[in-house]
């Protein structure tokens, strides 16, 4: 216990100037005895089978509205956070699955986020929850770029890789047919495409896909976070 405390303590020395990101009204606290003081993220960065530590960079959204905040050659790190705040980690390291993790930390008093880096190989494939359009449209939100450029820095430092970028949608509403959601899912996932082409990438190495509504991460949504998640963005490995 008094490791813990030393670690928190010897962070807040370290990143004094911490911003935090924008309340996300969504997040639902619970009932039962749930930390409410100040809070903690303990950043674990290690490789997904063996269990090893590896130093690479990871990207924090959250902790500054206004820009990224990047820790270098993070191998275990602690630094404060707001409760009940929506954050992403996001990580490119040579040789690796590209992570992007988009989430709500738990409510103890340090939440520990595992990133797991998967050697590359074909087939494997991650949810960009940061890439997001412009309401019902395939014109890509401003926002989402930073995330883009993350995407075309993976491709750069992994030269032999392919990818496919899988586009899904929300839904489904009986007005509109299964024919519309999967040609919607596929035009977002061309615009991705077209985006990371201007970006430089070879468009050789690229595939649009689409998943329609088939695959919503919540079939009967509630929340505007739950449509957030199902007209999410997935980048497939197809080839190495």
């Amino acid at each position: 216990m008094k490791n813990s405390y030393f670690i928190i303590l010897l962070t807040l020395l370290v990143f004094p100037d911490i911003t935090f990101g924008q309340f996300v009204k969504e997040k639902k606290i619970t009932k039962g005895e749930s930390f409410t003081g100040v809070q903690y993220m303990n950043v674990q960065v290690s490789h997904e089978s063996s269990g090893d530590f590896i130093p690479a960079d990871i990207r924090v959204n959250g902790l500054n509205t206004r820009k990224q905040t990047i820790f270098n050659q993070v191998v275990d790190t602690t630094f404060e956070i707001n409760n009940y705040r929506l954050y992403t980690i996001s990580c490119v390291e040579k040789g690796y699955m590209y992570y992007n993790e988009k989430f709500w930390p738990s409510e103890d008093q340090v939440h520990l986020q595992q990133v797991k880096l998967r050697p590359l190989a074909t087939g494997l494939s991650t949810d960009v929850r940061d890439i997001s359009f412009l309401g019902d449209q395939t014109a890509i939100y401003y926002k989402s770029k930073p995330t883009l450029a993350e995407i075309k820095e993976f491709l750069d430092l992994n030269p032999s890789v392919k990818i496919a970028v899988v586009g899904h949608v929300n839904g489904p509403d009986k007005r509109k047919s299964s024919k519309f959601y999967q040609k919607a899912s596929e035009a977002r996932a061309m615009a991705v495409i077209d985006y990371l082409i201007d970006l430089g990438v070879d468009e050789l190495r690229l595939e649009a896909q689409g998943r329609g509504s088939t695959q919503m991460l919540f079939p009967d949504p509630k929340t505007d976070w739950q449509n957030e998640a199902n007209r999410r963005v997935e980048i497939l490995i197809t080839g190495i």
